[in-house]
């Protein structure tokens, strides 16, 4: 074989990607002696080697690292004060933290309290709602306000209750002149997340800090009740609209059968009722057929939690006496009837019941604290049960 003919191997190198960035500049192997390699130091240039990536961990480094104690599992409300506390550098582009913190709240918490508490009755709250805030922003405030009464019913300590009360007040005072424009211009779009805003002002009310003597202000029924009450009776549009909506579970209750009430075991107790309520004193026998009225629907309150087909806990059992007592009733109850204030006691029986829900955690007996007073002593016998089945004495 001729020299012309030979064939030239080129010898082969181990490629090098931790070397020098001169070298790499220049693309000339390096020889990575520290602190300069001899290139560098060939040419007095200034020798950088990159910082070691996290792909060049040594085995010994991830060993460590996974077998270490294992970091705190934070909380929800850890997570939530921690966002809240806004304490990551800025970007010059700021993402509303605080408000993600209540959403995210809302996601692996507090939406889980809503619906009637059987297998995927929150769904709708926790997929839909959110989706109906995005194009109704007075739903997405609701759903924000009431997640910081949660926080803040759970918080450890009183600063931070107070911050999140706050927070629920904030968001819960812009969504509400939305809500009532809204209302006065109902459409297919928006029906599904007014029906929804309904209810999530009846849980704030619930769930908002109470001062004592507040229950009837101005000669109204309590705040709650008129609240639950306000979008009123449904008009068929609505209805159609909303049984195409993902909140058609919530129409459920207001259209229930009527049932026998000695489904109800204590149902006698509700008939005894009757004694107080038509012995009427002079001048408010008109009065009567309003008390008449509100007993049936609690005897019936009572009887649908019994009732397999109904698919009625005690806390929609609660919403489904205020939804069907008359005005009549209301008036008398905030003129602080007693015979309409008895019949109320025995309601917060079954809001005893809900207890298990977060917002009605302790409602019951602040209820009946707040009732008490007004009664005389010839009508707290008519309580005494009402007042043993929540712990009251």
């Amino acid at each position: 074989m001729t020299s012309e003919s030979k064939v030239y191997k080129k010898r082969p190198h181990r490629k090098v990607k931790s070397g020098c960035a001169t070298c790499k500049r220049r693309k000339i192997k390096c020889d990575e002696e520290k602190p300069q390699c001899s290139n560098c130091a060939r040419y007095s240039a200034e020798c950088i080697y990159p910082s070691p990536s996290t792909s060049d961990l040594s085995r010994d480094q991830v060993s460590a690292s996974t077998s270490a104690t294992p970091p705190h599992v934070p909380t929800p409300e850890s997570v939530a004060e921690d966002l809240m506390a806004g304490q990551c550098p800025s970007t010059g582009h700021e993402l509303p933290l605080r408000d993600l913190a209540l959403l995210h709240q809302w996601h692996i918490s507090t939406c889980y309290g809503f619906g009637d508490g059987s297998p995927g009755g929150s769904d709708p709250w926790r997929v839909e709602a959110p989706l109906l805030g995005q194009q109704c922003p007075f739903l997405m405030r609701g759903i924000l306000a009431v997640s910081a009464l949660h926080l803040a019913r759970v918080a450890t300590d009183q600063a931070t209750r107070f911050k999140y009360i706050q927070e629920a007040a904030y968001h819960q005072d812009l969504a509400l002149p939305e809500y009532r424009a809204a209302i006065s211009n109902v459409t297919a779009q928006n029906c599904n997340a007014i029906l929804a805003f309904s209810a999530l002002l009846t849980v704030y009310s619930f769930a908002v800090p109470k001062d004592s003597g507040g229950l009837f202000v101005g000669g109204a029924p309590p705040e709650w009740i008129f609240l639950h009450r306000g979008v009123g009776d449904i008009p068929p549009k609505w209805q159609d609209w909303i049984d195409k909506g993902p909140m058609k579970e919530q129409m459920h209750r207001r259209r229930v059968q009527q049932v026998e009430p000695a489904l109800n075991p204590d149902d006698y107790r509700l008939i005894g009722l009757h004694q107080i309520l038509t012995n009427l004193p002079p001048g408010e026998q008109s009065e009567g057929l309003h008390y008449d009225q509100a007993l049936h629907w609690l005897r019936q309150a009572f009887a649908l939690t019994f009732s397999p087909e109904s698919r009625i806990g005690p806390k929609y059992a609660v919403l489904f006496w205020v939804e069907k007592v008359d005005n009549g009733y209301l008036e008398l109850l905030g003129l602080q009837r007693p015979r309409a204030l008895v019949l109320l006691a025995h309601c917060c029986i079954l809001l005893k019941r809900a207890a298990n829900f977060w917002y009605l955690d302790g409602f019951a007996e602040h209820l009946l604290m707040e009732l008490k007073p007004y009664l005389s002593d010839d009508f707290l016998p008519w309580i005494e049960w009402p007042l043993q089945a929540c712990g009251v004495i």
